[in-house]
């Protein structure tokens, strides 16, 4: 099952087979065309239905489908581990996890850990495995992209980090405050955090 995210709206794509009683459902046929599934979704933003699942034969071939209706923009992004502590932003009004664009021509790990020195402050942090990718889409607010609707994949890494730098927020980039959480203070962050991060930030959870 995938799930991607419209804000706090979710949207998971699979088979019958794995499907859940009681959700709101949206069957494809076999050979849904990508126009079919635009003109859901432009349905879809209309409503105030906040979850959905779209069944379709073959999830892996729909997922791709799916997300070639929007214009993709990758990012990357760290959960940094210091012994049982784990480092969050803060950044409109919601604790974050470190991320960013991927530019052109940078990889996604290399991207993650640069976003994470940008943001916090630190330098000298390492990957220890990756994790799994989030999804959400948005309307782009940006002069060259004004408008239009974004898919993001952010690809996810483990880091560990042993430093000692000062931790300091990247200011212009609308972040407030960095802090260290240990694992068993993650619920305060869980309440006040975006849907699709729940996913990660849970692994970490005691």
């Amino acid at each position: 099952m995938y799930k991607v995210f419209l804000n706090d709206r979710l949207i998971e794509i699979c088979s019958s087979v794995n499907l859940k009683k009681n959700n709101l459902v949206v069957k494809f046929e076999e050979h849904a065309s990508v126009d079919e599934i635009h003109n859901w979704f432009a349905d879809f933003i209309t409503q105030n239905s906040e979850q959905v699942t779209l069944v379709h034969p073959n999830p892996v071939h729909f997922f791709q489908l799916f997300r070639s209706v929007f214009l993709e923009v990758p990012a990357a992004g760290g959960v940094v581990k210091s012994n049982d502590r784990i480092l969050f932003i803060f950044r409109n009004g919601k604790w974050d996890l470190p991320k960013g664009k991927i530019d052109k021509g940078e990889t996604p790990p290399d991207a993650a850990l640069r976003e994470v020195s940008e943001e916090c402050g630190i330098s000298g942090q390492r990957i220890e495995k990756q994790l799994q990718s989030t999804f959400h889409i948005y309307q782009s607010p940006y002069s060259k992209t004004k408008g239009k609707w974004i898919f993001k994949e952010t690809f996810w890494f483990e880091m560990i980090y042993k430093g000692t730098d000062e931790i300091a927020p990247q200011l212009e980039e609308g972040i407030t405050e960095v802090k260290w959480f240990r694992k068993n203070e993650l619920d305060e962050v869980l309440e006040n955090t975006y849907k699709n991060l729940r996913q990660i930030i849970l692994l970490y959870c005691d």
